[in-house]
């Protein structure tokens, strides 16, 4: 028998966590300059597709002479094509969700409760993560996140952790074994994570509907 792959899980964002309005002391609307839709995405792969996928980033990144950081707000749109490609020559699936801020009726926002300080985002992540290592992962997966100052309370994120853990796991099935928060100027698969939710909110803005269509359907799952 071979040697059991380790998954990982790696999480980033697009757009803000923040509400669209908020009200003055005579309960008039106004606009926080928020962004209408919060888009989380998820990649989910073995440790042989993460070797791989980091060795045809690189390739990419030094074929179109950038020496960057990936953002989608920055690349061309030659390099952002080569790089979603990548998804699909690798057989990489993507897991994301998306929120139309007008049309949410929940909190954005948990005042007095630690443990959820920012609710709207803890819970999309949460969900996201959920519904990812059930469908792609395996026991004792690792997520890595994108580092947020917002998930920071008291100086640590262990009250994200183990929020994310309490819904993941149970007392027999780990799904999760580790979280670790990261910068994403130094890990390359989280930058695909950015990418993945570049296309996505410039396909549902209208700014760029093809991004999106390059990556296989087979491989672009949305978590309702």
């Amino acid at each position: 028998m071979g040697k059991k792959k380790h998954h990982f899980i790696f999480v980033d964002e697009s757009g803000d966590p923040g509400a669209l309005f908020k009200r003055d002391k005579n309960g008039n609307k106004i606009e926080t300059g928020a962004s209408l839709y919060y888009i989380l995405t998820a990649i989910c792969v073995d440790s042989d597709q993460l070797f791989l996928l980091e060795n045809k980033i690189i390739e990419a990144k030094n074929k179109f002479g950038y020496k960057k950081e990936i953002k989608s707000t920055d690349i061309s749109l030659k390099l952002y094509n080569k790089l979603l490609g990548i998804l699909n020559d690798l057989n990489i699936k993507c897991f994301y969700r998306c929120v139309n801020k007008s049309i949410y009726k929940g909190k954005f926002s948990a005042s007095g409760r630690r443990e959820l300080h920012n609710v709207f985002d803890e819970y999309n992540l949460v969900k996201l993560v959920n519904i990812t290592v059930r469908q792609c992962g395996q026991l004792g997966s690792e997520v890595i996140i994108d580092r947020a100052e917002r998930r920071l309370l008291d100086g640590s994120f262990d009250n994200c952790d183990n929020y994310l853990k309490k819904r993941v796991n149970s007392k027999t099935i780990i799904r999760v074994k580790y979280i670790t928060h990261v910068d994403s100027e130094y890990v390359n698969a989280m930058q695909m994570s950015d990418l993945v939710s570049g296309a996505i909110k410039d396909s549902y803005t209208g700014r760029n509907k093809d991004l999106k269509k390059i990556i296989k359907k087979s491989l672009l799952k949305k978590v309702y």
